[in-house]
């Protein structure tokens, strides 16, 4: 078969192993394996391509584009993984794809990247191609890096220029089916793309968090850029309909001692070697590895029998994130620093500039103070802060903190109770906002957490790379030609280290095993035909992580250079968490000073022992929750005296449906067991607040006149406001005493009412005073008594069914839920469906009556998984 060059070949005829992008056969499902000799030789294509039977157009005038938005990075990944898997193609001098580039960014970026182009009408008969790969946050929330976008697709102003006339795209929806509004962002964007006159080539696919997202993420990702080029040569119909092939990583491996090089796109000569996985050759166990072992275990192997091939067909598609990484020289490096000196002097005001902190100019906030919410014994914080609060405190002071903790809180799986409570630690932390006022949030809303991989899982690595590649941790790198940074920084920043393993990053490290039995074992994990259930007890059940797997696959280790680490893992996805107070009540505080509260549970528990399993039953602590209990255990034993604080990075993430009806007299139904009750302490500090605020309207009327209804004088200056200022409350004073301050009530649930209980002191004294209007409770751990759950009160305690009944038939309430998403929130849906079918006759009633309660406003979720 012969296709025509693409743009720069001078129509000079190929060989026939050209490959047309628009007619990828079934048998190009060869992977290739990444070797020392291999790492930098073009995509070999195992078997030519049919013959082309029609005339299609040659090449498109412009990129195929990929963009994303993106809040925890699911989105980014897969939208990279596409851009990096056509590039791979493109690199191969035999392959003719009819999109010449890819541009990949965030939607947020589409004006400044995109937007002329797609406008810009192409070639008779041909379109522009767009993927879009989009999760959605909140309960219906697009992610920050796409919100722009996202509102200029909702303008009516935009429906008149119809942009996307010339365009064909395709969507990925990532959501959570945990949430009512499921995959709504990507949905928005598939419905506005074909109004505002696009081409849908395929679709909208929608993958589920709750579930997996690989289920829809890798046929979509394996046939998206086929379906697309399909339809913007201006063909109907390409022969041999099929996925395209599913390629390696294009990453490098076993560079020279001391040297990273930077990928190129030459191809190998043919007296370059190849290693290619030949499944027809059985593979004699002669493997020492413990993974191997463990593999073999599992599917009770006996010593003749070799671990089952899979065929490629099975394996995933995706591929690298990151596409090079390069040696810094100190040249380089100075002229680099030259340059960034020049835009470091070039400051402006955050105030003035309309400045916001984001994932990627995170604030750097103080830690001002920490407490246990749980009954927890704080003897171990009292060791541990002698240890973080050493001058010179280092990864290490930092590991033997948290072996203290481990020693001091012995879990065990089972009922005994006190491992079940040290299990279960919470901690409300307090962290410092800009005086300026350029990180602002409201009730309701999540601050997103930046944390580095822990000392241990950056140590391995560094030692790793370092003993085979002898690669510094001092050295300078810089990541797709990104601000040069240590190796050192790269390791404890860039990648997630501690996150457990993806099929997709287990077939790629499979690439890298020396040994070939423990690359049988690694496709068999990543297999999705043969290795779900192996996939499940050895990766999911036991929460490994890459420095697990490198461990027990040790071969691995000789060839996997930074690059390819790089180019195998993901980002660290920040960690969120809800505000548990108030800017409002903050700003009454005696001392002023503006700052937030978050609360969180510490995670750390075991896994399953299996008999078949040595490394199974082990200790498993939270990333960022582990970390945070460290430093601040100065805090969490009441210190005296001063001592360095520490700090954190920290961004806002706002809601705009997790919010306080703006009527006061809107009655409030509260559901929030364990740390789900953290917004809603401070939904209650703020409506105290705005009572206290009232009062102070009435003070400050009575102020403008001089005299106070108490009988005696009372000085404006005291209430810090002018007499202009008391002119303006008193309208505002008008208009509030007309509303009444609507009933509040709560359910909390947790394990024990003696250990658990969050904010017990502060829920009986917002009950005593009127804010709370009711306060139910449920345990499910009470010795000797049946396990309660919030949703169990609801519907069968009567005092329950029939408030909620009345607040929410008779009284128009507002529903508020909060909480685990992995059941609690819909069993609460259940249980109030159930509630309000007694008094609207019907179950079908009541889900009509919760729908459209929901479409109102008045049933909010924050959940998460």
């Amino acid at each position: 078969a012969t296709c025509a060059a693409s743009a720069g070949g001078g129509g000079e005829e190929k060989k026939d192993d050209t490959v047309d992008a628009t007619t990828l056969p079934e048998q190009l499902d060869q992977k290739l394996i990444v070797t020392e000799e291999t790492a930098s030789t073009s995509v070999q294509l195992s078997s030519p391509a049919p013959a082309v039977t029609q005339e299609i157009a040659k090449e498109s005038t412009t990129s195929l584009y990929v963009l994303y938005g993106s809040a925890t990075g699911n989105a980014e990944h897969i939208a990279k993984d596409v851009a990096a898997t056509y590039e791979l193609y493109l690199k191969n001098p035999s392959f003719i794809g009819y999109f010449p580039s890819v541009v990949c960014c965030e939607l947020n970026d589409y004006k400044k990247k995109c937007l002329s182009q797609w406008e810009t009408e192409p070639p008779s008969n041909t379109k522009h191609g767009v993927i879009i790969v989009c999760s959605t946050t909140g309960n219906a929330d697009a992610p920050e890096n796409s919100d722009r976008f996202v509102r200029w697709l909702k303008r009516k102003t935009t429906d008149s220029t119809q942009p996307f006339k010339h365009c064909a795209y395709a969507v990925l929806a990532l959501g959570d089916t945990n949430y009512d509004v499921f995959c709504a962002t990507g949905k928005v964007i598939d419905k506005r793309l074909k109004e505002l006159g696009g081409t849908r080539c395929c679709p909208v696919a929608l993958a589920d968090e709750a579930t997996g997202l690989e289920e829809t993420v890798d046929p979509w990702t394996g046939s998206v850029i086929q379906k697309l080029a399909a339809e913007c040569n201006g063909s109907t119909r390409i022969q041999g309909s099929v996925a395209p092939p599913a390629v390696a990583a294009p990453v490098a491996v076993a560079a020279p001692p001391k040297t990273i090089v930077k990928e190129t796109s030459s191809s190998s000569s043919s007296e370059e070697k190849k290693m290619e996985f030949d499944e027809t050759v059985p593979v004699v166990s002669q493997s020492s590895s413990v993974g191997v072992a463990t593999i073999r275990n599992l599917l009770s192997l006996l010593p003749k029998d070799t671990i089952p091939a899979v065929d490629n067909k099975s394996l995933p598609s995706m591929v690298s994130s990151l596409s090079s990484c390069e040696l810094v020289n100190d040249e380089e490096l100075q002229g680099r620093e030259r340059e960034n000196s020049v835009a470091d002097n070039m400051t402006v005001s955050s105030g003035s500039s309309g400045f916001h902190y984001t994932l990627n100019k995170p604030y750097e906030s103080t830690v001002l103070s920490a407490r246990y919410l749980t009954k927890t014994n704080v003897e171990c914080a009292k060791k541990a802060s002698e240890l973080v609060l050493d001058s010179s405190t280092s990864d290490e002071k930092v590991v033997e903190a948290k072996n203290l903790y481990n020693n001091h809180f012995p879990l065990a799986i089972g009922d005994d109770i006190e491992c079940n409570k040290n299990g279960k630690r919470v901690i409300e932390m307090t962290l410092s906002l800009p005086d300026d006022f350029t990180l602002e949030y409201q009730p309701g809303d999540s601050v997103g957490l930046i944390v580095p991989n822990t000392p241990e899982a950056t140590i391995f690595i560094l030692s790793m790379l370092e003993k085979n590649h002898g690669v510094l941790p001092s050295q300078k790198i810089s990541v797709d030609s990104n601000h040069p940074i240590t190796v050192e920084e790269a390791i404890r920043t860039t990648i997630d280290l501690c996150s457990p393993m993806k099929k997709k990053r287990l077939f790629m490290l499979s690439q890298f095993a020396a040994d070939p039995e423990e690359a049988l074992a690694l496709r068999l994990l990543s297999s999705n035909e043969k290795g779900n259930d192996l996939f499940q007890r050895y990766v999911e059940d036991q929460n490994r992580t890459v420095i697990d797997i490198l461990k027990e696959f040790p071969s691995c280790q000789q060839l996997i250079t930074l690059e390819g680490l790089l180019g195998c893992l993901p980002a660290i996805p920040p960690r969120y968490y809800s505000v548990c107070s108030s800017p409002l009540a903050d700003r009454q505080a005696e001392n002023g000073s503006y700052h937030l509260k978050v609360a969180f549970s510490v995670v750390d528990f075991l896994t399953p022992s299996v008999a078949e399993d040595l490394n199974s039953g082990k200790r498993v602590g939270g990333l960022a929750t582990r970390y945070l209990e460290c430093i601040c255990s100065p805090f969490l034993n009441n210190p005296s005296g001063s001592f360095k604080v520490p700090t954190v990075q920290i961004f806002p993430k706002p809601t705009h449906e997790f919010r306080l009806p703006t009527n006061m007299s809107t009655p409030l139904i509260l559901i929030g067991p364990g740390t789900g009750i953290a917004p809603f302490i401070g939904f209650l500090s703020h409506r105290q607040a705005q009572i206290s605020s009232l009062e102070s309207f009435e003070a400050a009327e009575t102020a403008s006149e001089g005299t106070w209804r108490g009988g005696y004088e009372l000085d404006p200056e005291e209430l810090h406001i002018s007499k202009g200022d008391s002119t303006g409350l008193n309208l505002a004073l008008d208009y509030v005493r007309k509303q009444k301050t609507g009933e509040i009530d709560l359910y909390f649930g947790c394990r024990y009412s003696d250990h658990d209980y969050l904010y017990e002191d502060e829920l009986e004294a917002f009950k005593s005073t009127g804010i709370l209007s009711n306060l139910y409770t449920a345990f499910s751990r009470e010795h000797g008594k049946e396990k309660m759950y919030v949703q169990n009160i609801m519907q069968d305690k009567p005092e329950c069914k029939q408030r909620l009944t009345e607040m929410i038939l008779n009284k128009d309430a507002s529903v508020y839920v909060c909480g685990d998403g992995n059941a609690m929130g819909k069993d609460v849906q259940v249980a109030i469906v159930n509630v309000l079918a007694d008094k609207l006759e019907s179950k079908q009633s009541a889900l009509a009556y919760l729908d459209q309660m929901k479409t109102s406003g008045r049933f909010v979720l924050d959940i998460w998984s």
